[in-house]
Order: structure tokens, then C-alpha cells, then sequence
């Protein structure tokens, strides 16, 4: 009965009176650097896919479109300012408290007419929601990038633990022979 050795690529959890400690350290080191850059950097930039979908759900959800009322008539655009000039509006929140706020108005608005402003729940203004292809493309970016982040960063740890093994047996291989060449050159004379 034969008996069928492992694959190639364990030799280094392999018993053998050869087998350094470092190459077990090493071994285990790229597993578990392999494992977080093919495994956990997808699993990262769905977690952040979802995580950044959610955000920009309740962002929408969250954020209403009021109509705001100009106090004051707009004054004319700065030289080369283009047709946009700021404006100061009032708008009631849902709450029934009056706001105030500077916003930034198309064409000279009369007084009176209306100016559309974005409000979260406090009434306070903020910006217009993303729309959902937008989010969809800002949840995009950011899970390539934590995945491409995760991914590096693992490659980067393996390439660092290799080349410091490969130091350390290397200058290790040096003292040795160094303590054996002489015994070597002798039998050779």
C-alpha cells in the first residue's frame, strides 16, 4: 500500500529533521495573509458595500425638500460670479420653529417665491440626498477601496514576513557554513 505524501506546497508544516522553525512561522503567516487578502478583502468591500447602501438609504429617507421664502431680494451676482447669488430664506421644519439660513439662488428670486431647500428632521438645512444610482456608485468606490486596501495591505505583510525570513536563514546559513567550511576545506587539501 502506497502511502500518498502531501501536496507541495505544505512542506513547510511537513516533519522533517531539515525543517527550520521559521519556515512553520512563515507558513503560517502567508496562510493567514492569504486567507485575509482572498477571503476577508471581498468579505470587507461587501460589508462596506452594503454598510455605505444603508447610510445612503436612510440619508434619503431621512432628508425632506421644503420650500423656503426669501426674506430679503437677491442682490445681482458678483462680476464673474455666473447667475448664482446666496440668498436669506425662511422655512418652517416639521416641528413648526422657524429657520433662517443663507442659501445659494438660480436667478434673482422675487420676494416671496419659493426657494427649494433640503432639511433633515431638526429642520436644519442640509444637502440634497444622493439618488440611488449615485449611491449605488459611491458604494462602489468605497468597496473597491477597502478591498483593494485589504488586499494590499495583506500582499505587503506576506512580501515583508518572506524577505525578513529569507534574510534571517540566509545570514543563519552564513554563520553556519562559516562554522563549517574549514573542516570542509581541510578534508578537500
Amino acid at each position: 500500500m502506497r502511502v500518498r505524501k502531501a501536496g507541495p506546497w505544505l512542506w513547510r508544516w511537513r516533519r522533517n529533521p531539515l525543517r527550520r522553525r521559521s519556515y512553520l512561522v512563515e507558513g503560517w503567516i502567508i496562510l493567514a495573509s492569504a486567507v485575509i487578502g482572498f477571503i476577508g478583502a471581498p468579505l470587507g468591500g461587501a460589508v462596506t458595500w452594503e454598510a455605505v447602501l444603508d447610510g445612503r438609504a436612510r440619508q434619503r429617507a431621512e432628508r425632506h425638500l421644503t420650500e423656503a421664502v426669501p426674506v430679503d431680494a437677491a442682490a445681482a451676482p458678483a462680476a464673474g460670479a455666473g447667475s448664482r447669488t446666496r440668498v436669506t430664506v425662511r422655512w418652517t421644519a416639521a416641528d413648526g420653529t422657524a429657520h433662517t439660513g443663507r442659501v445659494p439662488a438660480g436667478s434673482h428670486p422675487e420676494r416671496g417665491a419659493g426657494v427649494p431647500l433640503w432639511t433633515d428632521g431638526e429642520g436644519e438645512m442640509v444637502s440634497a440626498p444622493l439618488g440611488p444610482a449615485a449611491a449605488r456608485v459611491d458604494a462602489a468606490v468605497a468597496a473597491l477601496a477597502v478591498t483593494v486596501t485589504l488586499g494590499s495591505t495583506a500582499l505587503a505583510v506576506h512580501r515583508s514576513v518572506r524577505r525578513r525570513c529569507e534574510r534571517r536563514r540566509s545570514a543563519q546559513w552564513a554563520r553556519e557554513w562559516a562554522r563549517v567550511a574549514p573542516e570542509w576545506d581541510r578534508r578537500d587539501a
